[in-house]
């Protein structure tokens, strides 16, 4: 008898989301298949990755008159009229789990994803996020799914979470690209300057020169580096302890060794910075469902890194980055306790098998 097979559905929006998944394949011991779109053309690593599956994008070649209706239906977030990127995609998804039969899915995020799965008959294990996520759909999603997967351990649950949620979740600890390395030894850096990084994604929206122009004036005894960021028209006027270095792949080289960092508060950079150990300063930057906006607010209230819910005034800088300075690090000790990611495939794998056997043994009836 072939043994359990899993796929994992992989939204495409930046790639916090492909990272996940390839922490977790690295740990997984049973045949996977990645469902996505966008980004099926990108090299995967996984262990047991058999196979990649490329589907329309839904956000693709929309009509504009339909695109008025997508949010029609209370229980799905996105479902335009008169889209044949949607219909094929659709076709294609629903025809590859008749076809191919996995076992289980992971859904890493869609609610329109995991409403197709469940119709479909397939089991699933929903990817939670952080953020207020009572809207019908979501409830909808988690209704719907065998268990759902929280990257962040329990202590990092937020309080307006329904304990229904809370008790269908499989809270992990914490993993990222770079857990591997764990965290750094800041003492080993040579630099006699102090430093504070400012790192920006490539979802940063706004022109924040002028800002940080204003910071790096009000703290001249740190060298500023910004990252993900060029120079503007106005560097000029930049103080000597101002650099620019743009869009680098090396940022942990700056990150690790820095005083502190200041960031946005996205799921990937907040755990990679945790795992490093950095003294950091998380500022919400507006997301869906206010998902930066509560995850500042506990981090906050974990002690985990200053969290704010927005940019603060130029004078608030030195004593936002003195108390950044006074955080324990160590309090990420129990968030990086074990590896969130081999926790996430050994729950995959053992539901998978559950949902395996009960797909080839359990009696057939009509009714």
């Amino acid at each position: 008898m072939i043994g359990p097979r899993v796929g994992f559905y992989v939204h495409y929006h930046g790639m916090g989301h492909k990272h996940r998944t390839e922490a977790i394949l690295q740990h997984l011991t049973i045949p996977a298949s990645v469902v996505t779109s966008r980004i099926d053309t990108l090299e995967w690593s996984g262990h047991t990755l058999t196979e990649l599956i490329g589907l329309d994008c839904d956000n693709d070649n929309l009509s504009p008159d339909g695109l008025r209706h997508a949010s029609d239906v209370p229980s799905l977030h996105f479902a335009p009229l008169w889209s044949q990127n949607i219909s094929n995609r659709v076709a294609k998804y629903t025809t590859w789990l008749a076809k191919s039969k996995p076992d289980l899915m992971v859904i890493d995020v869609s609610v329109e994803i995991s409403m197709l799965t469940r119709l479909a008959s397939v089991p699933q294990i929903v990817m939670r996020q952080h953020g207020d996520r009572s809207d019908p759909a979501h409830l909808g999603a988690y209704a719907a799914a065998h268990s759902l997967l929280a990257p962040f351990p329990e202590m990092m649950e937020d309080e307006i979470t329904p304990d229904w949620v809370r008790a269908k979740t499989v809270y992990l600890d914490g993993f990222c690209r770079n857990h591997a390395t764990g965290p750094s030894n800041s003492a080993a850096d040579t630099s006699d300057v102090a430093t504070i990084v400012f790192m920006f994604g490539r979802g940063g929206s706004g022109d924040v020169h002028k800002r940080i122009r204003a910071a790096a004036e009000l703290l001249p005894e740190y060298q500023i580096i910004v990252i993900g960021k060029e120079a503007d028209e106005m560097k000029a006027y930049d103080p000597p302890n101002l650099r620019y270095l743009g869009w680098i792949d090396n940022a942990t080289k700056y990150t690790t060794t820095a005083d502190v960092v200041v960031t946005a508060a996205g799921h990937n950079s907040v755990m990679e910075l945790g795992n490093a150990r950095c003294k950091f300063i998380a500022v919400a930057q507006p997301r869906p469902f206010a998902e930066q906006f509560r995850k500042v607010e506990i981090l906050q209230r974990e002690g985990l890194a200053i969290g704010l819910d927005q940019w603060p005034a130029d004078e608030a800088w030195p004593s936002l980055i003195q108390r950044a300075t006074n955080l324990d690090p160590s309090r990420w000790d129990s968030v990086f306790a074990r590896d969130g990611a081999k926790q996430a495939a050994d729950h995959i794998h053992e539901v998978a098998a559950w949902s395996h056997q009960k797909r080839e043994q359990s009696a057939k009836v009509s009714i």
